[in-house]
């Protein structure tokens, strides 16, 4: 049985994390741009002030080094899921090339 990684994601055992991230807008573009202006001067404390003070709004537009974790452990734990399992996969006569992995069922025909 494959170890999954278990720090930033469940899955197999649950789904996978779903993120509802938004574009900017005009009701955030105005701090987005304040912090894009700190950071350009170098004034990279200011900034994170700017951040934390606006964590619960920036949440939604931003995708933070947790959520880069979660994506990464996610992916990981999905590799290893599929790797487990026996696929069945049909392929027509005129493909050349497929990548099987052992233990698939691979079923071609006319």
């Amino acid at each position: 049985m494959a170890e999954y990684a278990r720090e930033f994601s469940n899955f197999p055992s649950t789904k996978i994390t779903m993120h509802n991230f938004k574009n900017v807008d005009d009701s955030i573009a105005s701090v987005i741009n304040q912090i894009n202006s700190l950071r350009a001067q170098g004034l990279y404390n200011q900034a994170a002030r700017v951040i934390q003070d606006n964590n619960d709004v920036l949440g939604q537009y931003i995708a933070d080094a947790v959520t880069f974790r979660t994506w990464e452990e996610e992916i990981y734990n999905t590799q290893k899921y599929a790797r487990q399992k026996q696929q069945s996969v049909y392929f027509d006569d005129s493909e050349d090339d497929f990548d099987g992995i052992e233990g698939d069922v691979w079923l071609g025909g006319d």
